[in-house]
């Protein structure tokens, strides 16, 4: 493993909480400097506050809907002029809601697919549109699911979103294989998050993973050389297998 993190530059979609606020926390300790966005604006600002003071590093917090195009090119255009560059792309965000099929609306189905899948074909895009390819250099993580394998009952939005990043993620790196951007997709099972929280499982008798194993699987990606590509690493705790 031999990529530099120190003074490089990452955007984190959904970095307000969860695994995008722990990956920009870990990320932040090795020296890179930090450009969260989320649609959550006053958490993003103080949590990009406290890890700059925490870490001594640059961060940026820019307040976005990653499935509206207009403030994903605004975004990442943000982040290159102040910054100069995006050596990082970590497509984090996205939503998860349950109904089965006959139940779900399109709205329920449109707004999943927005924030889980058209946020990371947007920022995919324009990241490599405007920094990347140009340099020839960069790491893109896919942050996708378990569920992006297997169907779950109540949940064929969401699964169908995490199969699409599956699908993505594996297209952008045959996209890239002629040049020196790696990309690589994370798939874990399920983890304790305020998303977590949130939902339907938050009191049932489940072994969370927890968010650092994640962001130590995303580390361990974006560390490789140039010419060492992980497609994709599955994490589980033991019980879900």
């Amino acid at each position: 493993m031999d990529f530099e993190l120190k003074g490089t530059v990452a955007l984190i979609s959904g970095a307000a909480r969860g695994i995008g606020l722990t990956v920009a926390e870990d990320l932040a300790r090795e020296g890179v400097s930090v450009c969260g966005t989320d649609i959550r604006a006053g958490l993003l600002a103080d949590e990009m506050q406290r890890i700059a003071e925490q870490y001594e590093v640059e961060t940026m917090a820019v307040a976005a809907d990653v499935g509206v195009e207009q403030q994903v090119v605004d975004l990442v255009r943000q982040v290159v002029s102040e910054r100069g560059r995006i050596d990082i792309l970590i497509n984090n965000a996205g939503i998860r809601q349950v109904a089965p099929i006959y139940e779900t609306t399109l709205k329920t189905w449109d707004d999943i697919h927005s924030a889980n899948l058209r946020g990371q074909y947007l920022c995919t895009r324009e990241v490599l549109r405007r920094s990347m390819l140009d340099r020839n250099e960069g790491v893109i993580i896919f942050v996708s699911s378990g569920s992006g394998r297997r169907g779950e009952k109540g949940s064929s939005a969401y699964c169908a979103s995490k199969f699409g990043v599956t699908g993505l993620a594996e297209s952008v790196a045959k996209d890239l294989k002629h040049t020196k951007i790696r990309t690589s997709a994370i798939m874990p099972g399920m983890i304790w998050t305020p998303m977590a929280e949130e939902s339907e499982m938050a009191d049932k008798d489940v072994d969370w993973l927890d968010s650092r194993q994640v962001s130590k699987a995303v580390l361990f990606c974006i560390k490789q050389d140039a010419d060492t590509i992980i497609p994709e690493i599955h994490i589980y705790h033991r019980s879900q297998i």
